[in-house]
């Protein structure tokens, strides 16, 4: 049974006062609106997602013992009219689902075929650019005592110490050296990047695929994070030409015409 808009693909999606603002799940989120697949989504405190996750009886996501259970998740309407949904956890592991479930030439592919093991790399490669952004968005994310829900606010600090080791508003002295540091790395990854060519936007040229969402993602996350002036992401979009601004404006065209189904 396909998800229709009466019967959508339920998306759960990591709750702030801002709306979606996690670069995992804003994975999905694109692959979704790509698609052209009809969803709503379902906002869970951060320091609910264990206890949702096991209520549905999806076992852990990570071996992590911070984070055992994680978001992105879809819930994909059974082919049976009473019959359970589908749970699929993980962004990767979504999109692959959906390309399967939903397959071409009637839904956009989102992972084209061959470059499935390509992507992962890719995914793994962008992951570990984005890793310096970390330092910086943490603790401020951290200062904003409205962005989160009371008990997500407080998991999200917790578990963070645990991390890091110290409060994260101990990190905000470092921030600004830390942004120099990541964009050092990001624009490494924006060089390698170019070896593709300047056929289109996306990293495969004028194709979109998963990689892209990935990118969009973190960018998404990027500003949601930062929140007020955004100096930072002002400051990123001069990058590389104007190189992430010129992408932001293509990616977010998904976000412009979303497929997610009004409550």
């Amino acid at each position: 049974m396909a998800a229709t808009k009466e019967n959508p693909i339920i998306l759960y999606d990591i709750y702030s006062k801002d709306g979606p603002w996690s670069p995992n799940t804003y994975k999905t989120r694109l692959t979704l609106n790509y698609k052209r697949l009809p969803y709503k989504v379902e906002f869970v405190s951060l320091a609910d997602v264990e206890s949702k996750l096991k209520e549905l009886g999806v076992p852990p996501t990570s071996f992590n013992p911070l984070f055992k259970y994680t978001l992105p998740m879809i819930a994909d309407p059974s082919s049976d009219p009473s019959g359970k949904p589908t749970y699929v956890v993980e962004s990767f592991e979504i999109a692959l689902y959906l390309d399967q479930k939903y397959p071409a030439p009637k839904y956009p592919i989102a992972i084209p075929p061959g470059t499935r093991a390509l992507q992962r790399i890719a995914v793994e490669r962008v992951m570990n650019a984005a890793m310096g952004f970390a330092m910086v968005l943490l603790p401020i994310a951290a200062t904003r005592t409205n962005f989160m829900d009371d008990k997500g606010y407080e998991y999200f600090n917790r578990t963070r110490k645990a991390i890091f080791g110290q409060e994260l508003s101990e990190l905000l002295p470092e921030v600004d050296t830390h942004w120099v540091k990541a964009r050092e790395g990001w624009e490494a990854l924006g060089d390698q990047l170019e070896l593709g060519g300047k056929e289109g936007p996306f990293v495969m040229g004028s194709q979109i695929s998963f990689i892209d969402f990935v990118l969009g993602g973190l960018l998404h996350g990027i500003q949601k994070c930062e929140g007020g002036e955004m100096k930072y992401w002002k400051d990123m979009s001069t990058w590389q030409n104007g190189r992430w601004a010129t992408f932001w404006k293509e990616i977010s065209r998904l976000e412009a015409d979303s497929s997610e189904v009004s409550a």
